[in-house]
């Protein structure tokens, strides 16, 4: 599976099924879901007027109407209440959700915003960090999962927890196991925010090269301390930078 975090309006996105963060009634409350409501059209608000009601931690999925993506699952995570009422079971209880629904459906390319965060005050960081380990883990059946966020601040949330995700792995890892993993991480890292469906081979790897540059020192670690995976991954992170959006890229040239 290819996993990307990328910035974008997920109302445009050209996919299978997209999921966004869905109030209780279905009805436009935030940003993002008016925009799904309005290129959406009068047919699917109308299927979410007949549906009426998905309580917290559950998902609904209904057709995509005039979105380009086929099928809509609107997932209701809670809101943030201090973490008192189990907000994260439910925040990841929506997400599983949505994810069954799509399997029901047969879909293989998925677009998830954010949920809960924007629109519930649901921290941004602990947020993704207890959604992408989840996506990263019980997702392999899809071909290609985009979390599509609606600006850079939740980009580099969102990037920062796979970059942990995966940097944690290689440092549970045993031995045996290890170099395996390092190179499909590698892979799986360098790309994150590739907007190409398919990227060029030698670009590919030339930003594999670049990854594994920096994490092969993290595996000669003998044991790897919280403080050595912080380190790797603020290098890690320095390739997406806002620099290579504007033309000057830390990644290697072809």
């Amino acid at each position: 599976m290819q996993f990307r975090v990328l910035n974008g309006d997920i109302s445009e996105w050209n996919t299978d099924g997209i999921v966004y963060s869905a109030s209780s009634t279905l009805l436009p409350t935030s940003p993002v879901s008016r925009k799904i409501h309005q290129r959406g059209g009068i047919s699917f608000s109308a299927y979410c007027r007949h549906i009426g009601m998905c309580h917290v931690g559950h998902a609904v999925m209904t057709k995509g109407c005039q979105l380009k993506a086929a099928f809509v699952i609107h997932a209701v995570g809670p809101y943030w209440a201090g973490g008192k009422r189990e907000e994260e079971k439910s925040l990841l209880s929506a997400c599983r959700e949505a994810l069954d629904l799509a399997r029901e459906k047969k879909l293989k390319y998925l677009a998830l915003a954010p949920l809960s965060s924007a629109d519930k005050g649901y921290p941004l960081r602990r947020g993704a960090a207890a959604v992408v380990p989840l996506l990263l883990t019980e997702s392999g059946d899809f071909d290609r999962l985009d979390i599509v966020c609606a600006d850079e601040r939740e980009q580099a949330a969102y990037t920062e927890a796979a970059v942990f995700f995966w940097l944690h792995q290689l440092r549970d890892a045993p031995a045996g196991e290890r170099d395996g993993l390092a190179a499909k991480s590698s892979t799986a890292l360098a790309l994150l925010q590739s907007r190409e469906g398919t990227p060029d081979p030698i670009v590919l790897a030339g930003k594999v090269k670049a990854v594994d540059a920096i994490i092969q020192p993290f595996l000669q670690l003998t044991k790897p301390s919280l403080a050595d995976v912080e380190q790797t991954a603020l290098k890690i992170r320095a390739l997406y930078s806002e620099t290579e959006r504007k033309g000057s890229s830390p990644w290697p040239r072809p």
